[in-house]
């Protein structure tokens, strides 16, 4: 297609205005970061003055070509592998392309994978890199079940405070038991007798 272009002799911009495709859009697809679908290829190929079918079987190779490439597993690792395809924007970038929809330490999160997100983060994230959702639902649906398995199960409202009473009761209960120390009390002191008589007493 870079070869179409040069030989079109039509600026990106040109491009864009002939396919109706955006001129990120097609510097991305011509540098190689990212596949266009079969009708962005054709739309190209009509805009630089060429047969589109002269492409047909190019792309059918190519495309066959990455779908052999091993996919990632995990929800971040197919993130990260989105992130690169797109060029590895910044998550600055990244925040401003949802609209400000996602913080750019949340997708740094969700991209590092310390943070799973709802699936409405996770399409927005996939929305602004231009992927596709079908593939990652399964994962994040994955995902989000084995951080439910993992989570602790939560206490039966009042039996935290209830046991936590209990190991007190245990730990003190010999001082409970045999109450405070008693201090013997001291006797009153005896009356002094007087030495002297007192006349008149």
């Amino acid at each position: 297609m870079s070869n179409l272009q040069r030989a079109s002799r039509h600026s990106l911009r040109a491009l864009s205005k002939k396919s109706g495709l955006s001129p990120s859009f097609l510097s991305r697809a011509m540098n190689g970061e990212r596949f266009p679908s079969w009708e962005a290829t054709a739309d190209i190929a009509r805009a630089c003055g060429a047969d589109p079918e002269v492409l047909k079987k190019v792309w059918d190779d190519a495309d066959a070509r990455r779908l052999r490439k091993p996919r990632p597993e995990s929800l971040a690792s197919a993130l990260r592998f989105l992130h690169q395809r797109a060029g590895s924007p910044t998550p600055s970038s990244v925040s401003a392309g949802s609209g400000y929809a996602l913080a750019p330490d949340h997708i740094t999160h969700l991209l590092d994978g310390t943070t799973i997100g709802t699936w409405e983060d996770v399409q927005t994230l996939i929305q602004t890199l231009d992927g596709e959702y079908t593939y990652f639902e399964p994962l994040w649906k994955q995902a989000a079940a084995e951080a439910t398995a993992s989570a602790p199960a939560p206490h039966p409202p009042g039996q935290g405070a209830t046991n936590r009473l209990e190991e007190l009761i245990t730990t003190f209960n010999n001082i409970l038991a045999t109450g405070r120390p008693t201090t013997p009390r001291r006797p009153l002191p005896a009356p002094i007798q007087a030495a002297t008589t007192w006349p008149g007493r």
